[in-house]
């Protein structure tokens, strides 16, 4: 907490010089949350829950005519009751901020920026959040983060960015997790071809340190190559192809081994990209599919492999309202290999400017999960919420207030 103390001490002090040139705003939302379904966590046989999600957050941000900061604070209770809470943790805790630094140059595409992030949240809502996990387990997971990017124009058709972030995690108890520092790079290039379509080329590193008996290491090596093309006013496709190199140091094995455990290395080799066309149908009508494979680790440092293709339907009703039509399929590997699906839809009204509500139906369906191991040895946490069939109802209401507290101009 010092750290990310200090962190702000000095983001402000980067913004204290102009102070009497700056261009203040302040705004705050309030969200809540009722959800009422079926099987949330996926048991079997299926058991109900009732849940209730509590946020408050705020954002402010100091504005010159080259540079802006911005410092963002926000809060979460969540609770649930029924009988689907029997037996794992049912109350989460969800809290953090961050801080931003932003410069401009002489064009409206080239900037520098550094970013703060802290957070702390409980680990059963970390793990339920990120994995669709639900535990028994105990205590707070810390996050800070640290991050920096620049963005530069070379020519009129030429442009790159770099990005550099490190996380350090760490628990509350320290023997709630295995603690672990992620340190990412990531450098890309993008050459416009025509004014409908760009070529794009990026190149990332990451490295994963653990704390754990042998102080395991794991690098992952991205590149990948990609074009943007606007077809017409109403087609646009975007896609991504390449590989990822997975290389673990000290590793441990994922069966029980005879004898003194001994640390093993590997390396794997897979392709990831991304896609997404988008298609507007009518004026008022919206249509996009996106597909994916990556290979990155979660909030606690499991790495996974992920595939997913979702289709989007977006409809404008009106200036109050919108309808929202979603299906997906996802698959997740890890120490198992286990496949989703899903699909919903949902209603959005606007009351004012002010106020807003949404109204959504959702449909899970987990298939049964291959493999034997559903534990991962390097962070010690499950990977999987369970191994059979399960399927899950949900109807969830969200009623939200956003308020500006001080606008633009002060």
């Amino acid at each position: 907490m010092k750290r990310a103390a200090i962190a702000v001490s000095i983001c402000l002090g980067l913004a204290s010089q102009p102070a009497r040139a700056l261009d203040w705003s302040l705004g705050t939302t309030q969200s809540e949350t009722v959800e009422l379904n079926n099987n949330l966590f996926l048991k079997t046989p299926p058991s109900g829950v009732i849940g209730s999600y509590s946020l408050l957050s705020a954002d402010a941000e100091a504005r010159t005519s080259t540079s802006k900061f911005d410092f963002d604070a926000d809060g979460s209770y969540r609770k649930n009751w029924g009988p689907g809470v029997d037996g794992i943790t049912s109350e989460f805790i969800n809290y953090g901020f961050k801080t931003r630094y932003e410069q401009k140059e002489k064009t409206p595409f080239d900037r520098e920026f550094v970013e703060t992030r802290w957070r702390q949240q409980s680990t059963a809502f970390a793990l339920l959040s990120d994995l669709g996990i639900a535990t028994t387990v105990r205590g707070f997971i810390d996050r800070l983060t640290f991050s920096g990017g620049i963005d530069r124009s070379i020519t009129a058709r030429d442009s790159f960015n770099l990005f550099a972030t490190s996380t350090q995690t760490s628990y509350e108890p320290s023997t709630g997790g295995t603690a672990f520092t992620d340190t990412d790079g990531v450098g890309s290039w993008r050459h416009d071809l025509t004014s409908r379509a760009a070529l794009n080329l990026s190149s990332n590193a990451e490295l994963l340190d653990f704390d754990n008996m042998f102080n395991t290491r794991v690098q992952i090596y991205r590149n990948k190559i990609g074009a943007d093309v606007t077809v017409s006013p109403l087609l646009s496709v975007r896609g991504n192809i390449g590989s990822a190199h997975v290389a673990t140091q000290r590793g441990l094995p994922t069966t029980p081994a005879i004898g003194p455990t001994t640390p093993i290395s590997s390396t794997t080799n897979d392709w990831i990209g991304d896609a997404v066309l988008t298609y507007k149908v009518f004026a008022d009508t919206t249509f996009a599919f996106n597909a994916e494979q990556s290979i990155a680790p979660s909030i606690v440092g499991t790495l996974f492999k992920r595939d997913s293709l979702t289709a989007t339907l977006n409809y404008t009703i009106n200036s109050h309202s919108t309808l929202a039509f979603s299906a997906n399929a996802y698959r997740q590997i890890a120490t198992t290999t286990t496949d989703f699906a899903s699909a919903s839809v949902s209603y959005g009204y606007t009351f004012t400017r002010e106020w807003n509500a949404q109204l959504s139906y959702r449909y899970l369906h987990r298939f049964a999960s291959t493999g034997t191991a559903i534990v991962d040895p390097i962070t010690g946490f499950p990977t999987v919420s369970g191994t059979g069939p399960a399927d899950s109802h949900s109807l969830l209401l969200v009623v939200s207030h956003s308020y500006l507290v001080l606008p633009p101009g002060n």
